[in-house]
């Protein structure tokens, strides 16, 4: 016996396909590998009680690239300092000078100035959420990575 209905050829094929009737180039998407966010590097490198203000500034120029300028004038304001050049005047330091390079603790700097804008009654909303965000920071270094497209 012989069939020669082409609707019959129409309807096998539709049932062999299955569900999807779109094409497989449409539907199959290329997996891209997942990047780290330059907070995410730092955090990796940075130990909030023991940095410097060369790190102060790496932090601030982070956030303010992610578009937090708030945050970003905190950490900034810690990396800030005039060098005397011995004839009564100062220069911006250069990032191989000593003083960008002593060790501080973040969280002691914000804490302090924390409480010195609360003895003359001024705002510290920027410096709570810096010091949230801080927080937040130490443990984004001591986790590792997830790989979520494994």
């Amino acid at each position: 016996m012989q069939i020669n209905n082409s609707s019959y050829v129409t309807a096998a094929t539709q049932v062999n396909k299955g569900g999807n009737n779109l094409q497989p180039s449409k539907t199959e998407k290329a997996v891209e590998p997942q990047k780290t966010t330059p907070l995410r590097d730092l955090a990796q490198t940075i130990d909030p009680t023991n940095m410097s203000r060369n790190e102060a500034r790496a932090m601030a120029n982070a956030l303010m690239k992610s578009g937090d300028a708030d945050l970003s004038s905190v950490f900034f304001s810690h990396s800030v300092v005039l060098i005397p050049t011995g004839n009564g005047t100062f220069r911006n330091p250069t990032e191989s000078d000593p003083i960008m390079n002593e060790k501080f603790n973040m969280f002691d700097a914000i804490r302090g100035n924390i409480e010195f804008n609360k003895s003359k009654g001024l705002s510290n909303e920027n410096n709570l959420s810096a010091l949230s965000f801080l927080e937040k920071f130490e443990i984004m270094g001591g986790s590792p990575k997830i790989d979520t497209h494994a």
